[in-house]
């Protein structure tokens, strides 16, 4: 099974352009912040700043209204952002993204991987979410906040909310346009799910390097060069609107009986 780019550079320019320049500015001012922050040990001024970054970007996107949960306080996310495993395990799954492929239909890293094997992986990306569900925010039970953090964070992948499922959806995933996506506890069914995921993405991007690079170029946010996980978010979030018939990501040549996330 193979995530495909169908759409041309010309329809993926669009895409970039149409979604909202609001929600493109809140993630390039707190990954600029987060990057500084994984570049080295951080003082309490960049975790600071990078909390309140997060705490105002997580409440622009939803927390705190319905039925999402509420992000913490700038200072209790401060503190949380200098504790040494979990800036650790950030650097690591911030460093990943480029190592993940997929290889005669298996998960695979490439030479130069922080991880030394897909479990490895798997346990620091369930791990990771734990805790920013833990740390970060509170009466949480759902992935899609954790996976907002991560994503803002470290740009490793999508964040499953209502409208990336929903891209997912038309694109052939079976399964993952629930109503709640509850926070996966060891490796079940939803665990796999995220974890297969950015293999697809880094997979896919590596076979449509010039169209993607293209499409990029020609965008207002030329600065989304190399950053695949967000590129995808976007489309996902996109392409919730459109139909089978006009989608511009989808996955093929999947076997009867297949479930696209044992890879």
């Amino acid at each position: 099974m193979t995530l495909i780019v169908s759409g041309s550079a010309r329809d993926l320019t669009e895409m970039i352009n149409n979604f909202s320049s609001k929600y493109h500015d809140d993630f390039f001012y707190t990954n600029s912040l987060a990057k500084d922050y994984l570049s080295t040990t951080p003082s309490m001024t960049k975790a600071t700043a990078l909390a309140k970054a997060l705490n105002t970007t997580l409440n622009n996107w939803g927390a705190g209204k319905r039925s999402a949960p509420t992000a913490q306080s700038i200072e209790v996310i401060a503190r949380a952002l200098l504790l040494p495993a979990l800036h650790s395990n950030l650097i690591e799954l911030a460093k990943s993204s480029f190592y993940l492929t997929i290889d005669n239909g298996h998960r695979a890293l490439r030479e130069g991987s922080p991880f030394t094997s897909i479990s490895s992986f798997d346990q620091c990306l369930m791990s990771t979410l734990g805790d920013l569900s833990s740390m970060f925010l509170i009466d949480n039970t759902n992935v899609t906040y954790p996976m907002k953090l991560l994503l803002l964070i470290t740009g490793l992948m999508p964040a499953l909310d209502s409208q990336v499922k929903g891209g997912l959806a038309i694109s052939g995933v079976p399964g993952i346009n629930k109503t709640r996506y509850l926070l996966p506890e060891d490796m079940n069914v939803d665990a796999k799910k995220i974890c297969c995921l950015p293999f697809y993405i880094n997979d896919c991007a590596s076979r449509h390097l010039e169209l993607i690079a293209s499409a990029i170029s020609d965008s207002l946010y030329p600065s989304l060069s190399n950053e695949y996980g967000r590129i995808f978010d976007i489309l996902f979030f996109m392409q919730k609107t459109l139909t089978s018939s006009n989608r511009v990501i989808f996955f093929e040549n999947q076997a009867r009986g297949q479930k696209w996330y044992n890879i």
